[in-house]
């Protein structure tokens, strides 16, 4: 299902500039076969717990820095979805709530104050246009609403919330393919609000141009409930500025993903994942990356 949170190093880096914020941002992900429908009527909870390991930092066009460079990203996230009808369409609008600790931040051996707390909180509404079950056919229109109640301070460094309002419209696809086989195609427009209260003294604004993101998964039903998937995430755009000064910062990377899930009972899933990042560019480079999401349907 969905996971949603953002990471923010908003203070000045003295050995890489005096006005650079270095910024980790873990985009939205989707799991496999989010997007294929459940009953009007049904109320899913779903409980994440993610770790994140970062080994590298990489300013647009600069240097790869990962001599003394990390980030332990620890967060669980707790997601309560219902489906219901809107005429003939089926909705679902849910809420999702992080909470968490940004670890032993250092970039070339600079050190950074831990964050932790709750995250921003995010709310969604979904509607199916296509709801093909015959054909195997989902087609979901989403608009995800992030907004600042995450813990931030603007004094610190490192923070779990991002004191901004985010906008995420998404359309995503989950097609099936014979009896095993199906495909999620995922992409997102990602819209940030301002930041005004960022820099080393938290009285200079941070901007940021949208972000693209693109997202597919190949699955494969074994049977008994059992599935397996690889599927790749990429980010584009979201350059930043301070006060209109470019901050060496962006979303681009691209990521490798497998997943394996299991219902062990009619009505309780559970789904593992491990990724890896590579070619980062303006932020972070997550070297590995677990998740562990358990899903209950009433």
């Amino acid at each position: 299902m969905k996971r949603l949170f953002s990471i923010h190093l908003l203070g000045a880096c003295a050995m890489i500039g005096a006005a650079y914020l270095p910024t980790a941002a873990k985009a939205t992900e989707l799991e496999p076969y989010e997007f294929k429908t459940a009953p009007a009527g049904t109320t899913v909870f779903i409980g994440y717990a993610l770790y994140g390991h970062d080994d590298l930092f990489k300013a647009i066009g600069g240097p790869k820095l990962d001599d003394g460079t990390n980030l332990d990203i620890k967060l669980s996230i707790a997601r309560l979805a219902h489906y219901f009808d809107i005429g003939h369409t089926l909705a679902l609008i849910e809420v999702l709530q992080p909470i968490g600790t940004l670890d032993d931040a250092r970039i070339a051996g600079q050190r950074f104050k831990h964050s932790s707390g709750f995250g921003d909180t995010t709310f969604a509404a979904v509607i199916w246009p296509v709801n093909d079950k015959e054909k195997q056919t989902y087609l979901g229109l989403t608009l995800y609403l992030t907004v600042p109640t995450g813990k931030y301070d603007k004094l610190q460094t490192i923070n779990l919330g991002g004191n901004r309002t985010v906008y995420d419209p998404e359309i995503a696809l989950h097609q099936g393919i014979g009896k095993h086989w199906s495909l999620d195609l995922t992409g997102d427009v990602i819209l940030y609000g301002d930041n005004q209260a960022a820099g080393a003294l938290g009285t200079q604004t941070l901007t940021q141009k949208a972000s693209i993101q693109a997202q597919a998964f190949v699955n494969y039903a074994w049977g008994s409930g059992f599935t397996t998937s690889i599927g790749y995430q990429g980010f584009r755009g979201g350059k930043q500025k301070l006060d209109g000064i470019d901050n060496g910062q962006k979303t681009q990377f691209d990521e490798v993903r497998f997943v394996a899930s299991k219902f062990i009972t009619p009505k309780f899933q559970l789904l593992g994942e491990l990724n890896h990042q590579f070619n980062v560019d303006g932020g972070f480079r997550q070297k590995v990356g677990f998740l562990v999401r358990g899903l209950y349907v009433f």
